[in-house]
């Protein structure tokens, strides 16, 4: 079979998160809802002599253990087999192609994902996902790769994206705003936590001081404000820049509670 990417559905990156059976925005608690598979999900094939050692859930565990050991580009199907201890063949019973086995790798690591209770500033709520977010893809290095041009978007991510969307709609952000910004949220921590996943520097804090040295070593006539400036441009840790980012992020949605986009915006639209 081939391992080619089935691409899913054109959409937006989402936050994902784990129900705790609060509602999404204040009132008495609802039962949980199974949310129904996507249409492009595959249902798992029962043959004539089901393999006892395999199920879906065992493939997909096989399929994260070697992005956290080996990689996202190790991910392939002959690989997870080898995992497992089985031919490649008999995987398609339980996954449709290595992208399904993708989507469901990350649709797995996302239920580890809590969201802070109903009724909580939207402000606060994001920066509690996106810190939590990023300490899933910490906790399992090689996947934060893994989303990036990707849409990863199933029914476990269903419920944390009904809560955020009742956390900004009620604060008054605009709808396209509110659904755009789960997209533009979600590429930022996953593109922060690959670069932490695949940087080569081996000791940050000796390569800022070389850094730092060599900015002021250049021509001051020529570069005066970086030699002005060359202990800031080093200056913070991976989580102070972190941190720093998502303010910005949040700052920029928050500018919409009271001005319009500018026309060269185009989009989101505040309508």
């Amino acid at each position: 079979m081939d391992e080619t990417a089935e691409q899913t559905p054109a959409g937006p990156r989402v936050p994902g998160g784990r129900a705790k059976g609060e509602p999404a925005a204040g009132g008495p608690a609802r039962p949980r809802v199974t949310p129904p598979e996507p249409p492009w999900r595959s249902a798992p094939k029962r043959g004539h002599a089901p393999r006892p050692q395999l199920s879906r859930d065992v493939v997909v565990t096989a399929a994260l253990k070697v992005v956290e050991s080996e990689g996202g580009d190790a991910l392939t199907m002959r690989r997870v087999a080898d995992e497992i201890g089985v031919s490649a063949s008999s995987l398609y019973g339980y996954v449709a192609n290595k992208e399904e086995l993708v989507q469901l790798v990350l649709e797995q690591i996302m239920t580890e994902i809590s969201f802070p209770q109903a009724g909580q500033d939207w402000q606060d709520m994001l920066r509690g996902w996106a810190r939590e977010t990023l300490g899933v893809f910490r906790r399992h290095p090689g996947v934060a790769g893994l989303t990036l041009g990707r849409v990863p978007f199933g029914p476990s991510m269903l419920a944390g994206v009904e809560r955020m969307l009742a956390a900004l709609r009620s604060a008054g952000i605009p709808d396209q705003v509110a659904v755009f910004a789960g997209d533009l949220g979600s590429l930022y921590v996953a593109a922060f936590a690959h670069e932490l996943d695949v940087t080569p520097v081996a000791e940050p804090g000796d390569f800022s001081a070389q850094a730092s040295q060599w900015l002021k070593s250049l021509p001051r006539d020529e570069f005066p404000n970086t030699v002005a400036l060359a202990d800031q441009m080093v200056a913070g840790d991976s989580d102070d820049r972190f941190e720093w980012g998502l303010d910005v992020f949040i700052r920029g949605l928050a500018s919409y509670l009271t001005s319009p986009p500018a026309r060269q915006a185009h989009w989101p639209s505040a309508d």
